[in-house]
């Protein structure tokens, strides 16, 4: 029995996914990669898409605007690896107020399945998200339109907690429990110039040390 034991973990120990010395990063547009949008959030940054099939009356993104999903939101996008799409991500997001702190807080899962070269699986990640400085800029900005504001993209760090990667599969597997950290960048000119907001995500996934 303990040769037995012995050899089956040698077994687990074989079989144990590398673990990755490079981070995985990757980028979202919302002007190029945004597929749907569908929210019950009120005054939320960016208007929802619409959705429509032969089948059913009136758009279907109506269908968020219940109590039981009010201040929730569901997005999916086109995925990049520098610069080319590499596959499709997916995320989940409830809105809440910080009982101690009074602040908005976002509890949010993201799902990604990627089809690259240089990344091909599924990962899954559940986050917190504070985005109380973009949230500032675009009120700052909102506020003054005429304003000549930098036409330049700033990035901020909306990962609030210790983020980590759940599910990794296939040739992601090496990322299990890698760090997970996403960023939103915005750009102040956008809304003077085009009328509306382009943001961008960009997810970094750092591997275990």
């Amino acid at each position: 029995m303990k040769f037995a034991a012995l050899a089956f973990g040698g077994l687990m120990l074989m079989a144990a996914p590398a673990i990755a010395k490079e981070p995985l990063v990757l980028d979202i547009d919302m002007s190029t990669d945004m597929l749907s949008l569908a929210d019950n959030i009120q005054n939320f940054f960016f208007d929802r898409t619409m959705s429509f099939s032969d089948m059913q009356a009136g758009d279907l993104n109506r269908r968020m605007l219940v109590d039981p999903l009010r201040d929730h939101l569901v997005v999916t996008f086109l995925v990049r690896i520098d610069g080319e799409v590499a596959g499709i991500a997916t995320e989940q997001e409830i809105v809440s107020i910080d009982p101690k702190s009074g602040e908005p807080v976002a509890r949010s899962s993201w799902l990604f399945t990627l089809n690259h070269p240089k990344a091909k699986g599924v990962l899954a990640v559940a986050q917190e998200e504070n985005a109380k400085q973009v949230a500032n800029m675009i009120q700052q900005v909102e506020e003054n339109r005429d304003k000549d504001w930098p036409d330049k993209y700033e990035r901020f760090l909306s990962t609030s907690s210790d983020a980590r990667v759940g599910v990794a599969t296939e040739g992601l597997a090496q990322y299990q429990g890698a760090k997970f950290k996403e960023y939103n960048y915005l750009n102040p000119a956008d809304l003077k110039n085009q009328g509306h907001f382009n943001g961008k995500l960009q997810f970094v996934i750092e591997p275990v040390k």
